[in-house]
């Protein structure tokens, strides 16, 4: 075996720099139990329901392995429901969690599940983040099981499924990838994910994603004086800035779309 890859579970992991993952979806969907899997352990509170049980940005790691992977779980910020104020609490918490950016945004969409803000959540996110995040962003479909139990593959899924999933996955890429989150003993599926997140990390010049918004909370970060949630800490113009873009982007979320239901249930 080649210098730099380690077998991890029964699966070929690649060793290489570290990686900072931010997940992002809508209450429900399975973002928590996607960061358990991938970190190995229950770091993440993780139940079946439809209120969300993650209130705040949480961060977790990978350990055991020579390789750094960081996991941050935000709280649902897809939904509208949510006020602006904690929308731009827990941001600025994503943001330094994941200082000085993250190397992927993984758009957690649960299968069988299309929701009226999932459809517009590119255009809503590039609001927020700024207009280049589509080119650091993988869609991760949760629920994984779904399609084994029903004798079908993703890609048979993606065909016969709402067209503006297909818009979706056209903007960040056609980058996708499946997790069974009941299958935690396979880790496949977790080198998989990390070996797609290195080739769209090559593809980005082995660059993070950053904008003037993670820099100014990146530079709030290294002021040895700063107080613990960082919030004061930023200056009137950049929480200006941010207040705007939240507002834009619960707009865009919200935002009337063609399709003829709000939810797409796929029986595939």
């Amino acid at each position: 075996m080649s210098q730099g890859i380690r077998p991890v579970g029964g699966c070929v992991f690649f060793a290489g720099p570290p990686v900072r993952i931010v997940m992002i979806g809508k209450t429900g969907v399975g973002k928590s139990a996607v960061g358990n899997t991938i970190v190995n352990k229950k770091a993440f509170i993780s139940l079946e329901s439809p209120e969300s049980v993650t209130a705040h940005c949480r961060h977790a790691q990978l350990e055991g392995e020579k390789r750094e992977v960081h996991v941050v779980d935000t709280p649902g910020i897809l939904d509208t429901s949510k006020s602006v104020e904690v929308v731009k609490k827990e941001i600025i918490k994503c943001i330094q969690m994941s200082t000085p950016g993250p190397h992927v945004f993984l758009l957690v969409l649960q299968i069988g599940r299309f929701t009226k803000e999932e459809e517009n959540c590119v255009d809503a996110l590039e609001k927020l983040f700024g207009p280049e995040m589509s080119k650091y962003m993988i869609v991760l479909f949760s629920h994984g099981d779904k399609l084994t139990q029903q004798g079908t593959t993703i890609f048979d899924y993606l065909r016969s499924g709402h067209p503006k999933l297909t818009e979706l996955l056209n903007r960040c890429g056609n980058r996708f990838h499946v997790f069974n989150n009941k299958d935690k003993k396979n880790r496949k599926q977790v080198a998989e994910l990390i070996k797609k997140i290195d080739e769209m990390v090559a593809a980005n010049r082995a660059s993070y994603y950053s904008d003037d918004m993670f820099e100014a909370v990146d530079r709030t970060q290294r002021q040895p004086d700063k107080l613990p949630d960082g919030t004061e800490d930023l200056n009137v113009n950049v929480l200006s800035e941010l207040l705007q873009r939240i507002i834009q982007f619960q707009a865009t979320l919200s935002a009337t779309t063609p399709a003829p239901a709000a939810v797409y249930d796929n029986k595939t």
